[in-house]
């Protein structure tokens, strides 16, 4: 974090962070949880609501990981992906959870055989086993305007 960004919460009280980008847009994150709704792409979102997304196409789905093409109850398409990777020394195993916007079946086809960082595209929706959540998008001056006023 910048001594430049703006830090501020959404009305359901998660932390937002806002990064001014070169371009005069700014990086917007909303830090949450599994329990809490939040603030994405202008609707309300909570991860019981991204969970109940409609698989459109199932790329794959193992034990330990999964793959999909999904639409949310607001129509936008996200490519789905669940990985757990197994601890074998004692520990809680590692959950990573993405939901991210995708223009149509196209764009999630290629992201299906890509690497776990190379999903990390705004806007995204990312989560972990320990119920930890973020919510990453752009937004324009007129949003931080608005957002400043409240």
């Amino acid at each position: 974090m910048s001594k430049d960004d703006i830090v501020t919460s959404d009305k359901f009280g998660n932390k937002v962070t806002l990064t001014k980008l070169n371009n005069g847009y700014y990086k917007k994150t909303t830090q949450t949880n599994r329990n809490t709704k939040f603030e994405f792409l202008g609707n309300t979102y909570s991860l019981s609501q991204l969970n109940d997304s409609s698989i459109k196409k199932k790329y794959w789905d193992s034990n330990h990981s999964e793959r999909y093409l999904v639409e949310d109850m607001y129509g936008r398409l996200f490519h789905y992906r669940y990985d757990e990777e197994m601890s074998f020394n004692g520990g809680s195993d590692r959950v990573d959870i993405l939901w991210t916007l995708v223009t149509d079946e196209q764009d999630s086809d290629l992201l299906k055989v890509v690497g776990n960082l190379f999903l990390l595209r705004e806007p995204y929706v990312a989560g972990d086993g320990t119920g930890w959540m973020a919510a990453h998008e752009y937004v324009d001056q007129a949003f931080v305007d608005k957002l400043m006023l409240k």
